[in-house]
């Protein structure tokens, strides 16, 4: 069971389902696409009340700062 519920969490991950559409060729560019799709949600994190160690823990605005160092990331593999 513990394989379908790696599947599960896969599946519901927006940057593998752009990935598994071929919507992008790359990890990075998958990134891309879903945060520019999200720009209006970054944009309320922004302007919204959260302490500034919650806003850097949101999945969305995490990915947002680590966007940057991606393309190095990968190319060590």
């Amino acid at each position: 069971m513990r394989h379908a519920t790696n599947d599960a969490i896969l599946c519901s991950d927006p940057i593998v389902q752009i990935l598994l559409r071929g919507d992008a060729e790359t990890t990075s560019e998958a990134e891309e696409k879903y945060l520019n799709a999200n720009i209006r949600e970054v944009m309320q994190l922004v302007e919204s009340p959260l302490s500034d160690e919650e806003f850097r823990a949101h999945p969305l605005i995490a990915l947002l700062l680590s966007h940057g160092s991606r393309d190095w990331e990968d190319s060590l593999l």
